[in-house]
C-alpha cells in the first residue's frame, strides 16, 4: 500500500497528510492502514490517528503541541477548529 500520511514519531497521535484524502479513505502511514478518514483532509493538514478525548494532547514529532478542545474521532482533521495552544 502506498502511505497518504507521514508519521513523524512513534509517540504521535496525528500523522500529516502527504496528499489530499477524501473521507471514507484509508489513512495510510509507513504503508499500513491505519484507519478511515472521517472527513476531507488536505494535503499538509493533520488527522488524528486515534480518538482523542476533549482536553487531550495532540503530539506531533513526539511531543505536544496544542490540545483538543472537543473530543476528536480517529479519522478527523485536527486544525484550529478543534484545537488551541498547550498553555501548560
Amino acid at each position: 500500500m502506498t502511505s497518504n500520511a507521514l508519521k513523524i514519531d512513534s509517540r504521535d497521535n496525528v500523522a500529516v497528510a502527504t496528499q489530499p484524502i477524501a473521507r471514507g479513505s484509508t489513512v495510510i502511514v509507513d504503508g499500513a492502514a491505519i484507519c478511515t478518514a472521517t472527513e476531507d483532509i488536505r494535503a499538509g493538514h493533520k488527522v488524528a490517528l486515534v480518538a482523542i478525548p476533549a482536553q487531550g494532547k495532540v503530539i506531533r514529532y513526539g511531543e505536544v503541541i496544542v490540545m483538543a478542545i472537543q473530543p476528536i474521532a480517529r479519522g478527523a482533521w485536527v486544525h484550529i477548529h478543534n484545537t488551541r495552544p498547550d498553555t501548560g
